[in-house]
């Protein structure tokens, strides 16, 4: 009872080191990619730490399966490296118990993947979807500072002071140039404006305008040095909206597990699987790494990490390919993405865990 706490813990503890490592470096290619999101104005500076929160689910998909792998490997192969395994067994510790205890942290596993795929990961991308839509339409989160120009497509504006009242930016002594280019020549045409104040304003489409107040237009066509002049009182920009970066969910990455088991869409079916799959995943992964983790102690600790990762990946690309293979419609829904471990545990899983010593009987006798 002693030894298998002592296998468990030493796993566990592998398994969360591990996850720690791997979620801080995937953390980080994450962070990157959302700051450059964010230099570029397509996400505001004020949202940037939510949405590397909201991130964490998606990472958690693929890493806790894959932390609890290679916690068994590394942990069981050091034993094996360090003679451990040899007491152990000399002691009545069989492959059958170490099978449990790996399998018993796989069901751990199972659950955190579980509540992490099928609630925490749909909520958190609902999350960032509403994030998103609410920094694009709320005036306090476009990128306007004091002293500083500002592009807005065909604009470039200069605000020479920006005063956030109530989350509603007010504008004052704003100067907005425009390049456009002549119909008859090549020279480009200009347009200056300048206002004494302005203000954010949203219309019922939701576009974001920035409205100029008491200012003056200048006008000139590139090659004549005169300007012509006209006064306003009121004069409405339009803040483009790139729709390369607009985030529509319709993957149904956001959409409820409870919700998409009621669905009978084809869409949603699929989207269900892939949820699913990482449970299962945890499973094969641990009956597939007790048999890779029991090396000979002249091996080394790391002998068998390569195929083993080889196997790890082998089998995302499988799900990967069956995913597509789905979503063309060449294969048929069921059993879909669950032919995967099947297949696994046929020519995988059963070959590595069969006895070694009953083949060779069987040899003998043949």
């Amino acid at each position: 009872m002693i030894i298998k706490k002592y296998i468990f813990k030493d796993i566990l503890k592998v398994q969360i080191v591990t996850l720690i490592v791997l979620l801080s470096v995937f953390l980080c290619q994450t962070v990157i990619k959302i700051l450059g999101q964010a230099s570029t104005g397509s996400i505001p500076i004020g949202v940037v730490s939510e949405m590397i929160i909201y991130s964490l689910p998606s990472i958690g998909f693929i890493l806790l399966p894959m932390s609890l792998y290679v916690g068994i490997i590394v942990s069981l192969s050091r034993m094996s490296s360090d003679s451990e395994m040899v007491v152990m067994r000399s002691s009545g510790l069989s492959g059958v118990s170490f099978m449990k205890i790996g399998l018993l942290l796989a069901l751990i596993s199972a659950i955190a993947t579980g509540l992490n795929c099928l609630y925490f990961m749909p909520a958190s991308n609902q999350a960032k979807a509403a994030l998103t839509d609410s920094s694009q339409n709320n005036p306090k989160y476009l990128p306007i500072e004091s002293g500083k120009f500002t592009e807005f497509g065909d604009y470039t504006l200069y605000i020479h002071g920006v005063n956030d009242e109530n989350g509603d930016k007010k504008l004052g002594q704003v100067f907005v140039i425009k390049t456009t280019k002549a119909r008859t020549m090549n020279s480009p045409e200009y347009e200056f404006l300048s206002a004494t104040t302005g203000h954010m304003s949203k219309d019922r489409s939701g576009t974001q305008w920035v409205v100029l107040e008491n200012g003056s237009l200048y006008k000139s066509d590139g090659l004549s040095p005169e300007l012509e002049k006209v006064d306003f009182n009121t004069l409405s920009i339009p803040v483009p909206y790139d729709s390369e970066e607009e985030t529509v969910d319709d993957s149904l990455q956001s959409v409820s597990t409870i919700d998409l088991i009621r669905s009978t869409s084809y869409a949603a079916k699929i989207e269900l699987q892939w949820r699913i799959a990482p449970i299962f995943a945890c499973f094969i992964f641990a009956i597939m790494a007790i048999p890779l983790s029991m090396i000979n102690p002249r091996q080394g600790k790391f002998a068998r990490l390569g195929p083993a990762i080889i196997l790890f990946v082998c089998y995302y690309l499988a799900i990967l390919s069956v995913r597509n293979l789905l979503n063309s419609e060449k294969i048929p829904l069921y059993p879909g993405m669950y032919i995967v471990p099947v297949i696994f545990v046929l020519f995988v899983l059963i070959p590595l865990n069969l006895d070694k010593n009953v083949l060779i009987r069987k040899r003998k006798k043949q």
